[in-house]
């Protein structure tokens, strides 16, 4: 167990603030919590388990954040976080607290995978001789989806999870300029940017990849990862019932932050709330869009103003074929056209019942109503397999979203360095967390991790 020193950030201290002092008010909470996903909830049981009254605001109808089971679809696929990695600590701990079981993925998972390029669709175990290849000889055998963490891997040059916050700046350089330097030619970086896990090979920092094949490395050397029982949203609904009733307030939009010597106002839909302590959770995107009078770190206001966030869109369909079986492909896809990745979802007897369509980056769509991007998923796997399929939702994590503004952070070349360190530094009685003020972590543990740091920080100051 870590201490509550251990977590404390040195220079928090409310000697620090710069608000003008206000006239004592009556107090709705001790601490006040943004946001109800799994950081959020995190640090409400931490602090309740020590006798704080704690309010947590959430701005949607539902809670989790970006743990979000779809109950409604076949299979209920996931829209958010969903693999529970070996080293997940604190995932581990409360599930096994609030009496939630960690499984093995469905049965009948696979690693192969059907390639569509150019109109043409061939087995990944083939793509080395394609035509459509161009990629270095050393590399030609991994597909565009995986070619950039083989390569990554074979110069990383962190030693271990701490070590990406002390990489020197001249190493922290952009994802196309890394395969530029290892020998990609433009049609291979072309090809590598379709459904990255970030924005554009131009603008992700390696950081995030180096950083993210250590995480990957000690997950492996565990165990194989595995999930929550029932979907990934059973985790934070299990949290949110071990608090009190009333503790959580849904569809509470937050407008503004008002920081003083004895306490923090915030202002939303639902009219003012005080509290002691506030600890925000929101991600960037949102906190931009909030009126924040606050002693802001340097480092905060320009993680706010330009820390990016993977902009991600999802189709799911429900499958009416078996179309796998007339084509004799692979069932998972990474293609060049509008639906870019496609996963199969199966249920408990390992049988597929659904399929996501999984689009990032430069390939979202966001001004695409929903109904097109159903037609257009439907209409591709029918083109392009002689799937038969239903659209039933469409999941956006992207730009237009009032309370995501995307799916979770990433690095730009250079960012880290200049604001890691103190991005997460208290502003006078604000707090923060999310998995974006994460050190050790990423994901959902990540978020976990940070919740706890914020918690710490506050019960530290609530006894001093």
């Amino acid at each position: 167990m870590l201490t509550k020193r251990q977590f404390l950030i040195a220079g928090s201290t409310l000697a620090t603030l710069s608000c003008a002092p206000a006239q004592k008010k009556s107090l709705h909470a001790d601490v006040i919590i943004l946001g109800a996903g799994l950081a959020g909830l995190n640090a409400a049981r931490l602090l309740a388990s020590e006798g704080a009254k704690v309010l947590v605001l959430e701005g949607s109808n539902r809670i989790g954040g970006r743990m979000y089971t779809l109950d409604d679809v076949p299979g209920r696929p996931e829209a958010g976080g969903q693999q529970v990695g070996s080293t997940y600590a604190r995932i581990l701990s409360t599930a096994d607290d609030l009496g939630l079981n960690i499984v093995p993925p469905a049965p009948g998972g696979s690693r192969d995978k059907t390639l569509a390029i150019n109109g043409d669709l061939l087995n990944a175990s083939d793509w080395a001789a394609s035509p459509h290849n161009t990629f270095p000889d050393a590399l030609k055998r991994f597909t565009p989806d995986s070619a950039l963490f083989v390569a990554a891997s074979q110069k990383n040059p962190l030693e271990d999870e701490y070590a990406w916050r002390e990489l020197a700046a001249q190493s922290d350089l952009s994802a196309k300029s890394f395969l530029e330097q290892s020998g990609f030619d433009e049609q291979s970086l072309k090809q590598i940017d379709i459904a990255l896990n970030a924005n554009s090979l131009d603008t992700y920092s390696m950081l995030n990849v180096w950083r993210s094949l250590v995480i990957f490395s000690q997950s492996f050397q565990g165990g194989s990862s595995n999930e929550i029982e029932g979907g990934a949203q059973r985790l934070p609904e299990a949290m949110a019932k071990s608090l009190d009733d009333g503790t959580i307030k849904t569809n509470t939009m937050v407008q503004g932050i008002d920081v003083d010597l004895n306490g923090v106002d915030v202002h939303t839909n639902q009219g003012t709330i005080r509290g002691s302590f506030v600890i925000s959770t929101l991600p960037f995107p949102v906190m931009k869009k909030v009126k924040i009078n606050a002693p802001l770190h340097e480092a905060t206001r320009e993680g706010i103003n330009s820390l990016p966030y993977t902009q991600i869109q999802q189709v799911h369909l429900t499958v009416e074929n078996e179309f796998w079986k007339n084509d004799g492909l692979p069932t998972t896809m990474w293609t060049d056209t509008p639906i870019e990745r496609v996963f199969p979802v199966r249920n408990a007897n390992g049988e597929t019942v659904s399929l996501t369509c999984w689009i990032n980056g430069t390939g979202t769509k966001p001004n695409v109503s929903d109904q097109e991007w159903k037609d257009l998923a439907e209409k591709t796997m029918l083109d392009l397999r002689g799937a038969k399929t239903t659209a039933s939702k469409v999941i956006r994590w992207d730009k237009n979203q009032p309370l995501s503004g995307g799916a979770y952070m990433h690095w730009s070349p250079n960012q880290a360095a200049k604001i890691a360190e103190n991005m997460a530094t208290p502003a006078g009685r604000l707090h923060f967390a999310g998995e974006h003020t994460s050190h050790l972590h990423t994901g959902m543990e990540g978020a976990m991790e940070s919740g706890d740091r914020a918690a710490f920080e506050v019960m530290d100051l609530m006894s001093s």
